[in-house]
């Protein structure tokens, strides 16, 4: 039994492939302390110029297993509603392709467009996302750079405040089903102060006391009104989706390939198998 993604392995043992519910986010993050990406107009230049589907593609993370998504937080969690602003039309809450003419006319309202961006590129990152990144940030008018470095140095570049990486690529998979998994390790001025021991981090160094105010009362109302508690982190992803300081781009979720020797295999809803529960001949 093992952990993999989906592959030709779904078209030929579609019975032996069970994917879990979509936890992983991944996401072009952009720094807030940085230009161009101080600058809300070219961030959101960014959202609308991202071809979600041609990211899929170049991670190969096809075959039914990735979802486009337009949001941090998965279409199954508890407070998500559909909202996608930044997609060409129609405007109906989900993606339908990049607008690169609106994400052009952003970007030179930003006044921003001057300003160098640099791709940083190190070994284990996604070069093909990175070298879209660097063709996308110039269709939309900017000089736009690819930079290959060691892990030591990019690592670095990433954690020392405010952080001189000025945009990239990342993923996040949240352990409980909540809202707040998402939230709080990876866009809230706490997580600036403290970083999760567990790989979260606020790569765009973004911090909003309002937001982090809309999750607290969230997070009380779980406890006395979920139906309300929905409904606020609903207002809290659509704020972060506004203001945009990262691009999620799809979820995935864990999936298990079984051996034809295994019978009756069960899970427990963040994926992990239950043994206890399996059978093998």
């Amino acid at each position: 039994m093992s952990v993999l993604a989906y592959g030709p392995l779904a078209i030929r043992y579609p019975g032996r492939l069970h994917p879990g519910f979509k936890i992983f986010t991944f996401y072009v993050f952009l720094n807030t302390r940085q230009r161009p990406f101080s600058s809300v107009k070219a961030r959101q230049a960014v959202s609308y110029a991202i071809n979600r589907e041609r990211l899929i593609q170049l991670l190969g993370s096809g075959g039914g297993q990735a979802a486009v998504n337009c949001q941090l937080l998965p279409a199954d969690f508890p407070g998500y509603q559909p909202y996608c602003p930044y997609t060409a039309p129609p405007r109906d809450g989900a993606w339908h392709g990049p607008d690169l003419a609106t994400a052009r006319r952003l970007a030179s309202e930003s006044g921003t467009t001057s300003t160098p961006v640099t791709v940083w590129n190190a070994p284990g990152n996604a070069v093909r996302v990175n070298s879209y990144l660097v063709q996308l940030l110039r269709q939309i008018g900017y000089r736009a750079t690819l930079r290959r470095v060691s892990a030591g140095t990019f690592q670095k570049a990433l954690l020392s405040p405010p952080g001189k990486v000025q945009i990239g690529w990342s993923g996040f998979g949240a352990d409980l089903p909540t809202a707040s998994t998402y939230f709080v390790p990876d866009l809230s001025c706490r997580s600036l102060q403290h970083p999760n021991p567990n790989g979260a981090l606020n790569l765009s160094w973004y911090c909003n006391p309002y937001a982090d105010k809309l999750a607290s009362q969230a997070q009380a109302l779980q406890v006395t009104d979920p139906a309300a508690a929905r409904r606020a982190w609903a207002r809290l992803y659509r704020l972060i989706s506004n203001q945009a300081p990262v691009v999620p781009v799809f979820t995935t979720s864990p999936t298990v390939f079984v051996s034809a020797r295994v019978g009756n295999y069960q899970e427990q809803p963040m994926g992990t198998p239950l043994l206890d529960q399996i059978w093998v001949r």
